[in-house]
């Protein structure tokens, strides 16, 4: 079947902008491992829940000046709307605190490893939920991955419980992101606004002055900018997750947890183990096999078009 011209450049266009959203978004992800020890010393709750507060105050700003405000009435009032919205507020909430925590341990590698796990995840919801296929390179990038991933698995010599929490958390919110119909700025808004009451009042039971005061100068400032690594960024996921397939999504979740690692052995100082040096490899070479075969698809579709 032929589609009009005007459709295969709109659809090109979309996958296009998503892709390149979500590849920023991975990008912020992958250097905030240096960012959240500079909050050392504060409880990770206490910094999850600055990280709602705060993109809960960056995204008032958006949607006010993109006049999408209206947009969350029919949440509040749907239960179909609302009760998946708070289930991915509850995964996101999660999946934030078990991060920092890890990063702020001395646990990135760890960490990192979750973050290669959640594209497997992704690409099977998205075979058994939603009905998508791979082609034979993505096919073979996914199973090079997964031989990667079970690599470090063996290698840590027990069940990485931080990086299957990490990775079945995030996994099952992108999926929800996938199937919810609302723009991703109204969407992560409401999951901020659902998880605002329990964040305001952690802050006032467990930290002085709300955690603002006490910390030095710098503190406000570093807690403000929380919102660059988590508002930004998950606007940008949330834009992605509605135009690409969930296959794309889990590849380009590589971006994060590669650029993570990276710094955690050059700047960070963590150690590897010797089967990190073989399966981190692998993982990238899947990357490079999935993008060569995305940038084929392209332009083989721009040349039909």
């Amino acid at each position: 079947m032929a589609f009009p011209l005007s459709f295969q450049k709109h659809e090109c266009t979309a996958s296009c902008a998503g892709t390149g959203a979500g590849l920023g978004a991975h990008l912020l992800w992958g250097f905030a491992v240096l960012f959240w020890p500079l909050l050392t010393g504060m409880d990770p709750i206490s910094i999850m829940s600055h990280r709602m507060i705060w993109t809960a105050v960056f995204l008032a700003f958006v949607l006010a000046f993109t006049g999408q405000l209206g947009s969350m009435r029919e949440a509040f009032r749907a239960k179909r709307v609302f009760l998946p919205l708070a289930a991915a507020a509850f995964l996101l909430a999660l999946n934030w605190t078990l991060y920092i925590w890890g990063v702020t341990s001395g646990q990135v590698v760890e960490s990192t490893l979750g973050y290669f796990i959640t594209p497997l995840l992704n690409v099977l919801m998205g075979r058994l939920f939603l009905g998508e296929t791979l082609s034979k390179a993505q096919a073979v990038s996914i199973g090079l991955a997964f031989v990667a991933v079970a690599a470090s698995i063996i290698a840590f010599g027990h069940v990485p419980w931080l990086g299957l929490v990490l990775a079945t958390t995030f996994a099952l919110y992108g999926f929800v992101q996938k199937t919810l119909r609302m723009p991703a700025a109204a969407s992560l808004f409401i999951q901020a606004l659902i998880l605002m009451p329990a964040a305001f009042l952690w802050l006032f039971i467990t930290e002085e002055g709300m955690g603002m005061t006490g910390h030095g100068a710098l503190r406000p400032v570093l807690l403000v900018c929380t919102v660059f690594f988590t508002g930004l960024p998950l606007m940008m996921f949330g834009y992605a997750a509605r135009r690409v397939t969930l296959a794309t999504i889990g590849i380009l979740q590589y971006v994060s947890p590669s650029i993570a690692f990276l710094l955690a052995v050059t700047v960070l100082g963590e150690g590897i183990k010797q089967a990190d040096m073989i399966s981190f490899p692998v993982i990238w070479l899947a990357l490079a096999i999935y993008t060569w075969d995305a940038l084929h698809h392209l332009h083989r579709t721009k040349e039909k078009a």
